[in-house]
């Protein structure tokens, strides 16, 4: 079974947990800028922005860190 990853940025609380461990996973290191998951937040609007770089190997790190829920896997049929 193949997997997504889905995002609720309305529940991220900006607290780059997804990439430290993104960059764990797949840099071997904790350097949220070697990650494959980025966040930013949106100034004016009080939420932050997530988004994948095209080098996300699909691993779910992010995912299974996540202590918001803000990005969960999904089983795809």
């Amino acid at each position: 079974m193949s997997k997504e990853i889905l995002v609720k940025p309305s529940l991220c609380t900006g607290c780059s947990t997804c990439s430290l461990a993104c960059s764990l996973q797949n840099r071997g290191e904790f350097r949220p800028s070697l990650a494959y998951v980025r966040i930013a937040r949106k100034e004016f609007e009080g939420l932050f922005e997530i988004t994948f770089s095209s080098g996300c190997r699909g691993c779910c790190a992010c995912a299974r860190s996540c202590p918001s829920g803000a990005l969960k896997i999904i089983e795809l049929a």
